[in-house]
């Protein structure tokens, strides 16, 4: 299986509970979003940043999503955009329908209308989306030699799992000093999520804080980095640890 292409998504939502499902729903696939509370930070994320899709609420404080489109619309150009609406807001639709918005989506939102809207907007066919629920997280430690350890990593991270790998590895560990070699294998799924990289190197910083594991005496094997030219100087601890290469 190919590493599937990461869609970069805007959300605009002030209402925290709105925002929140919407966010659970749209990272367990292959979206990377970012969520602003209003129409003048959508502004800012726009003029710095390219997305490939615009999700957007209506009523927002300091500037609506009406008038955030209005007024980005040479920032956003060809940038699909689809305007979350409620019942009765007819004359916000008029408007929307003038800045170009390309659908709309009636609150409460349902997942799959959700999905099915993005995959319609951005037109996306079903090998296009990756479902990370498929390739949950599977952690297994194992004792190499009296000095060596194994972590071998299969699946795909959610948001926690930094703190569970290192759970899971400090409790085989048990505190013993004799260990001071780790050898990490990852397979390629593990990269398959947009922060794995970060997950990574905030693991790594643990667990060499908190043991006697050096970063010299730290091993990383994926396939992943024999697939891919990856700049790690942004990750301060994994840059310093050995990457295996076969």
């Amino acid at each position: 299986m190919n590493r599937p292409k990461v869609y970069k998504i805007l959300l605009l939502e002030d209402d925290e509970s709105s925002a929140k499902l919407l966010l659970h729903t749209l990272e367990r696939y292959n979206f990377d979003v970012t969520h602003v509370v209003d129409g003048m930070s959508g502004l800012t994320k726009i003029r710095n940043n390219s997305f490939d899709l615009v999700i957007s609420d209506v009523n927002m404080p300091y500037l609506d999503g009406i008038s955030f489109l209005e007024k980005g619309k040479d920032m956003l150009k060809m940038t699909p955009v689809i305007m979350l609406t409620a019942v009765g807001e007819k004359e916000q639709v008029r408007r929307a329908a003038l800045s170009h918005v390309t659908a709309y989506l009636l609150k409460p939102i349902a997942n799959q209308a959700l999905l099915e809207k993005i995959a319609q907007v951005l037109q996306l066919k079903p090998e296009n989306i990756f479902d990370k629920k498929q390739h949950p997280l599977t952690i297994s430690v194992s004792e190499l030699s009296i000095s060596q350890m194994l972590l071998e990593i299969q699946g795909c991270p959610g948001k926690k799992s930094q703190d569970e790998i290192f759970d899971r590895f400090m409790l085989t560990l048990g505190g013993r000093a004799s260990f001071t070699n780790l050898r990490i294998n990852l397979d390629k799924i593990f990269f398959y999520e947009v922060r794995a990289l970060q997950i990574l190197d905030d693991l790594i910083a643990k667990i060499l804080k908190q043991t006697n594991i050096r970063a010299s005496s730290l091993f990383l094997d994926s396939e992943f980095f024999n697939d891919n030219v990856v700049d790690l100087q942004p990750y301060s601890y994994l840059s310093e640890v050995n990457i295996i290469s076969k």
